[in-house]
């Protein structure tokens, strides 16, 4: 009889881990996300978007700066097509195309320089974009020396530069964050560091949680600055699989593949849990309407499954609906 009842007891304790990871698999399979990081590509129009996002229930997606080219429109354009499909659902952006184009005319010296033609004209109308509601920063990117494909912006530039002071500027008066894609450089770092701590009343998005950075480093950061956030775009596999065959720190998460379950790095997961309130998920670039589709399984797989349901609430939406100020679509428990 004793026996049995320790046996009874053991298979209780064994039963409790697999309930648990049961409902969390439940909760992320019908949790609504907000996209926070999003590029719309030259291949996609507004409805295959938006028929993409309610297959996946995505509820809300806000741009990271659409991807222009002379025969597709300017990337403001493409945006503005996109928020008039899906009103409150789409949040477009404005300013990577103005700095980039300022940049190919006179180099990294447009975020430096004081005071510069070029830099100014680039801030004036991004001004006046912001000032047109809703509208958000496009992704900016002080470090990105080993990351992006674009040699442009192959480049480390003072992430507390005139430049990103005046982003700043404008942004806490428009109540949105400032996304950096910044490599986690020591002088980088410090650099945001200074940015803010001097504007304690702005925010910074890190996106791709600083592409390169240690759950550790990001760590520190969020410890010590309570206006910093994080997005997890581009740490996930499939988009950062090639990337972290010679980088592994790039890589947090992942989905189900034929030889792997779904996961998420343990410091990563400890980390989110301990700071729920600042991270967020997003889709970023993808190249076929497939890759959209597998990098929402892992996010929701690889993130929303391995945290507890409360952080996992959080971070696929409750946290965008808070620092975005986006329109509760019929989500009564957003209020």
């Amino acid at each position: 009889m004793m026996i049995s009842s320790r046996l009874i007891w053991i298979a209780a304790l064994l039963t409790v881990p697999f309930a648990m990871a049961q409902e969390r698999a439940t909760v992320s399979a019908t949790l609504p996300i907000a996209d926070v990081h999003f590029h719309l590509m030259l291949y996609m129009t507004p409805a295959e978007l938006k028929e993409r996002m309610d297959r996946n229930n995505i509820r809300w997606t806000i741009s990271a700066g659409a991807i222009g080219s002379p025969s597709a429109g300017h990337p403001n354009t493409r945006d503005a097509a996109v928020r008039e499909l899906l009103a409150g659902r789409f949040v477009p952006a404005t300013g990577g195309a103005e700095a980039r184009q300022a940049e190919l005319r006179v180099g990294a010296r447009f975020y430096t320089d004081v005071p510069g033609t070029d830099r100014d004209a680039a801030l004036r109308r991004i001004d006046e974009q912001m000032a047109i509601q809703p509208r958000v920063l496009a992704e900016t990117f002080p470090n990105a020396e080993t990351s992006s494909s674009d040699p442009v912006r192959q480049r480390r530039v003072a992430t507390d530069g005139p430049y990103f002071r005046s982003l700043m500027a404008i942004a806490k008066r428009e109540g949105r964050p400032v996304p950096m894609h910044m490599q986690f450089h020591r002088d980088s770092v410090a650099e945001l560091s200074r940015l803010l701590q001097d504007h304690p009343d702005g925010q910074v998005l890190l996106s791709h949680c600083g592409k390169d950075a240690r759950a550790s480093d990001v760590r520190a950061m969020l410890d010590k600055h309570a206006n910093l956030f994080c997005d997890l775009s581009y740490r996930g596999a499939p988009l950062a699989s090639n990337e972290s065959r010679r980088d592994p720190d790039r890589l947090i998460f992942w989905g189900p593949s034929l030889i792997q379950s779904a996961g998420m790095k343990d410091d990563w997961r400890q980390l989110i849990e301990d700071h729920s309130d600042r991270f967020m998920v997003g889709i970023d670039d993808v190249h076929t309407w497939e890759i959209y589709d597998q990098t929402v399984m892992a996010i929701r797989q690889g993130v929303l499954a391995q945290l507890s349901p409360t952080t996992a609430e959080k971070v696929a939406w409750r946290n965008a609906v808070r620092v975005f100020r986006l329109h509760p679509i019929d989500t009564p428990a957003s209020n």
